[in-house]
C-alpha cells in the first residue's frame, strides 16, 4: 500500500509526470494506483485531492474527492466552512473523480488569492494567486475522454493538482506562507 510522502522524502514531486498510455488506463497497475489513492484521500480529514506524484508515482493522474466536488460546484463558496468539512465526514455526496493525462484547455485571466495547503507539505499554509475559472480535458478511470469546466474552489483544486503534475509546489507560488495554528490541549 502506498502512502502520501512528505516533500523531503519524495523526489517525484520535482519530476514532470509522464503521460499514461491510453491503452494502460484499465491495466491492473493503474487500477491499483487509483484504488490506493482513493483510499488514502478518504482518510484525510481536510484533503480534497491527491496527485499520483504525491505517492511517489510521477504519472499524469489526480483524484478529486467527492466531498470536494460537492463544495466545488459552480455555486459553492470558494472555501468550505468548518461545518461543510464536518458534514463531508458523513460520506461524500458525489463519487471521487479521476483525471488521467489532464490538460488545462482554458483558464480565466482574472485571478484571486486562494488559501492553500498540501498533503505533501503538512503544517504550512499560504496564499496563492489562482485563476477563478479553469477547464480541463482528461480521461476518466474507464478511459472515456472528458472535459470539465470549473470555477471557485474546484478551479483552484484543478490548478493545484496540475502544478503537482508539472513538478511545481504551491510554495513555489505563494505570496504569503504561514504555519498551521498549533492545537490547544
Amino acid at each position: 500500500m502506498r502512502t502520501i510522502l512528505p516533500q523531503e522524502a519524495n523526489p517525484a514531486l520535482r519530476m514532470v509526470a509522464s503521460t499514461i498510455p491510453v491503452e494502460e488506463i484499465g491495466s491492473e497497475r493503474i487500477r491499483t494506483l487509483i484504488a490506493e489513492m482513493k483510499l488514502l484521500l478518504s482518510k484525510e480529514k481536510h484533503g480534497v485531492a491527491l496527485a499520483a506524484s504525491q505517492v511517489g508515482e510521477p504519472v499524469r493522474l489526480f483524484i478529486v474527492s467527492g466531498a470536494a466536488l460537492s463544495h466545488g460546484a459552480r455555486t459553492a463558496p470558494d472555501e468550505p466552512s468548518e461545518q461543510d468539512l464536518e458534514d463531508a465526514d458523513a460520506g461524500p455526496i458525489l463519487p471521487d473523480q479521476v483525471y488521467i493525462n489532464p490538460e488545462i484547455v482554458k483558464m480565466s485571466q482574472r485571478k484571486k488569492d486562494k488559501h492553500e495547503g498540501c498533503l505533501s507539505i503538512r503544517g504550512k499554509w499560504g496564499m496563492v494567486p489562482r485563476a477563478e475559472k479553469a477547464t480541463l480535458r482528461a480521461y476518466d478511470e474507464n478511459g472515456a475522454r472528458i472535459t470539465r469546466g470549473a470555477s471557485g474552489f474546484l478551479a483552484h483544486i484543478f490548478q493545484h493538482e496540475m502544478d503537482h503534475l508539472n513538478a511545481v509546489l504551491y510554495t513555489d507560488k505563494v505570496t504569503e506562507l504561514y504555519d498551521d495554528e498549533p492545537k490547544e490541549d
